[in-house]
């Protein structure tokens, strides 16, 4: 009996614990323990995602393609998807890819020839979904809403 419940948390732990794409993170294994994916600890709290992921193979969110342009310097990651600011964590915004700019900051109106990022799925609905991304310090913010805002000013 007592080897049967070591197998079933030992199952629940492989299993059950799995973080999302875009949950924070202190190493890779707080993401998966089998490697699928990766947390970034460049970005603020960590961000679990999928390096080097291809069109519609994210388990979640979109693959997002950064500095494209020239094409050997392009990366591609797993990025969570959002529908505003408070579907992200603490720190991050909701934004179009279209609308980062090379430093970081958030620009509503960034030129086609400056953006750093876009959605690379082909599906058509994903292709126009907003990312949760951490903006440069400084930033504008995306919406009218701060944090403090949201939070009730608590």
């Amino acid at each position: 009996m007592g080897r049967a419940i070591i197998l079933l948390l030992a199952g629940l732990a492989v299993t059950g614990c799995k973080q999302h794409i875009g949950d924070s993170c202190g190493s890779s294994t707080d993401c998966s323990v089998t490697g699928e994916r990766q947390c970034d600890l460049a970005q603020p709290g960590g961000y679990c995602t999928v390096f080097s992921c291809d069109p519609d193979t994210c388990p979640e969110g979109a693959c997002v393609e950064w500095r494209f342009i020239p094409s050997r310097t392009a990366e591609t990651w797993c990025m969570k998807t959002c529908n505003d600011t408070g579907n992200c964590r603490f720190d991050y915004a909701c934004v179009l890819p279209s609308q980062i700019t090379m430093s970081g900051d958030y620009d509503p109106n960034l030129p086609a020839d400056e953006r750093v990022a876009r959605i690379i799925d082909l599906d058509a609905d994903t292709a126009d979904d907003k990312i949760c991304v951490a903006l440069s310090p400084d930033s504008p913010q995306p919406e009218a809403l701060t944090q403090a805002e949201l939070d009730g000013g608590l």
